[in-house]
This record gives structure tokens, C-alpha cells and sequence, in this order.
């Protein structure tokens, strides 16, 4: 690789998407007849069984907290505990990801978070190209 090229990040998640200016987003579809949304692309609506394909469209970044799990062991090189959670976004998809930054006694369910993206753990390909991945972390936090 040259020394005057940009590296561009890799996405470390299916729905993860790297826009030419190097910021990333997370991209969901969303049926343009009833709402439902979904973070895959399908050739009809899940819910409502409308033809037209739902939308492409670039989810925000708040939402609430649903579910979580403080898991206290996991693979090898992977640091423990963590918080493992279910996020509701506000523009309706639901996401699962790491909580970070907010202590066990902490959390309840509604706990406002916000999305960060990251550098997916210091992960990065065979050719040494950074990945981005995603976690939660509570609203107003860094």
C-alpha cells in the first residue's frame, strides 16, 4: 500500500456501512407501507407482505436499553465481565451490542444509550486494514 493512500476502515458488522468521507453509519430498511423496519434488505415486507422492497435508510444514534446479560466468562481474549444488551434505536430497529461505561447497579430497562462506533477491539484484516464495529454506552457519555 502506498504511503500517501487512506486506509479505509473495513465494516466488522453485516449492517455497518463506511460512507466515502470514512464515517460510519448503521444502515436498516424500512417498509415504506407500514414502518417495520429490519436490518436486512428483502424483496417484500416481513410484516405487512407488501411488495415494494423497504427502504434503505441510516438509523440514528440514541435509543433505549431492553434486555441485558453481565457475562462473566467467554472466549479466550475476550475481557470479562461485560454487559451484553438489547437496544431499541428510536428510529425502530433493535440492536444487540456491548453496554460500556455504566456500572451493573446502574442499569434498568428505558436507560437512555447512545451508539459509538469503535475499532471493533484493535481487529483488523490480513492486510492490516482496521475494522469498525459498534457499542452502547449511556445517553450523555462519552
Amino acid at each position: 500500500m502506498a504511503a500517501d493512500c487512506t486506509v479505509k476502515a473495513r465494516p466488522a458488522h453485516r449492517i455497518v456501512r463506511i460512507a466515502e468521507d470514512g464515517r460510519p453509519r448503521i444502515e436498516a430498511y424500512r417498509c415504506e407501507n407500514c414502518g417495520a423496519v429490519t436490518d436486512s434488505q428483502t424483496m417484500a415486507c416481513r410484516a405487512c407482505a407488501s411488495r415494494k422492497p423497504p427502504a434503505s435508510f441510516g438509523v440514528g444514534r440514541t435509543g433505549k436499553l431492553w434486555s441485558w446479560s453481565v457475562v462473566h466468562r467467554s472466549y479466550p481474549g475476550v475481557a470479562v465481565p461485560f454487559i451484553s444488551v438489547i437496544v431499541d434505536l428510536d428510529d425502530g430497529l433493535t440492536l444487540k451490542g456491548t453496554l460500556r461505561g455504566v456500572d451493573t447497579s446502574g442499569l434498568r430497562q428505558g436507560l437512555p444509550v447512545r451508539l459509538v462506533f469503535d475499532d471493533a477491539g484493535g481487529a483488523h484484516d490480513k492486510e492490516g486494514v482496521p475494522y469498525v464495529g459498534f457499542h452502547f454506552v449511556p445517553q450523555g457519555d462519552a
